[in-house]
């Protein structure tokens, strides 16, 4: 069967005889792994089109289970993030977190948008302060996912975000005020250097800004189109920031090794 997909390139891996296996994510089936023929080869026209960062349109073919590419057409490369050590590092991190949240073979039109969007931001937006779109990225794929945190108000007591400062409960996905942060304080101990509470749940609880916690509802909760069109003053960046990396690799279970080349 021949079929026509458009996809972002997740991965290159060489194989043998100038040939190649890219991992694509696609809006109808999802992350696919394909074989590509002769893109290695000096001046082959299905080199841009299936190298990193490249969003192409792909006419694949699939016979028992794999997918073999016949032809591809680039639609856009994000060679600007290149500009920047920084800039790209990120841009792996946007590839290398969509791989490992996504599926094979089942849709998912929203983590696509949501790359392709981060990616452009990231190439484009130079006004915007690379930690915010770190962060944002990190909400809206945790909300995509399905563990989005409920930052509407305190768990325990119901209480709105106003002018205090509250407490994000991240392994239950949750706001707490002070006073419910500290009742719950009361039933957590250490065991192992590990804070748990009396059924051993893991703890960590983060301190937040009001200013911050709006800003994570925005990224959350935003239309995709608006996504990176908010700011958020410096000094509250590395909260926005800690608290949205925390809460994605607790919840995924899965550390980026190339988080630790970044240089904020």
């Amino acid at each position: 069967m021949i079929q026509t997909l458009k996809g972002l390139v997740l991965r290159e891996n060489l194989a043998y005889d100038n040939a190649k296996y890219i991992n694509i994510l696609t809006a109808e089936r999802g992350r696919l792994s394909v074989r590509v023929r002769g893109s290695t080869k000096a001046r082959s026209y299905l080199t841009a089109p299936t190298q990193l960062f490249s969003y192409s349109e792909f006419v694949i073919y699939e016979g028992n289970g794999r997918f073999s590419l016949n032809d591809a057409n680039l639609i856009e490369n994000y060679f600007f993030l290149c500009r920047d050590y920084t800039i790209l590092t990120l841009g792996t991190y946007v590839l290398n977190a969509v791989e490992y949240i996504t599926n094979e073979d089942q849709p998912d039109s929203g983590i696509l948008r949501l790359a392709l969007n981060t990616l452009w931001a990231l190439s484009h937006k130079t006004d915007i302060d690379p930690r915010l779109i770190k962060g944002t990225f990190e909400l809206r794929l945790a909300a995509l996912a399905g563990f989005a945190p409920n930052l509407i108000g305190c768990s325990g007591c119901a209480k709105p975000v106003d002018g205090e400062r509250m407490y994000l409960n991240v392994m239950e996905g949750c706001l707490l005020c002070q006073g419910c942060m500290e009742k719950k304080q009361r039933n957590v101990y250490v065991e192992n250097d590990i804070k748990v509470d009396e059924l051993r749940r893991a703890q960590i609880i983060l301190p937040l800004n009001p200013a911050t916690i709006l800003a994570m509802q925005y990224a959350i909760y935003a239309e995709m189109s608006r996504l990176y069109s908010f700011t958020l003053a410096d000094e509250l960046l590395p909260e926005f920031t800690n608290a949205a990396e925390v809460y994605l690799e607790n919840h995924i279970e899965h550390r980026f090794p190339v988080l630790d080349m970044l240089e904020f």
